[in-house]
């Protein structure tokens, strides 16, 4: 993922940083684990929902899935009560859903 942009401007080079922004739900301790890589990849907003605390910020959750570019669903976002809403709204939105296997996998690389 490029996230420079280069260009002239006035004989000098200037940089645009474009960004990108995800959504992760998962505990805490596989959101440690993807940091990293998405940081790597140049993801420059990312937001954590976690799968283990239930509270008002589920709704909160939701109502963010349109302002983001996509959305990583980690191991264990099996038992978030959320998650099928949120994966409902991006698929309406066309809003690419990645599994976290595919995150640690091209990390690797």
């Amino acid at each position: 993922m490029n996230s420079v942009l280069s260009g002239k401007t006035g004989g000098k080079k200037k940089e645009w940083r474009c960004v990108v922004s995800a959504m992760v739900i998962s505990s805490a301790e596989g959101f440690a684990g993807m940091a990293k890589p998405l940081e790597d990849y140049g993801i420059t907003n990312i937001h954590f929902c976690s799968v283990k605390e239930r509270t008002d910020l589920d709704a909160t959750a939701i109502a963010f899935v349109p302002f983001v570019d996509f959305i990583i669903v980690g191991r264990d976002a099996g038992g978030s009560p959320y998650l099928n809403t949120i994966l409902k709204e991006a698929k309406e939105l066309q809003i690419p859903v990645l599994q976290e296997s595919c995150i640690a996998e091209q990390g690797k690389k």
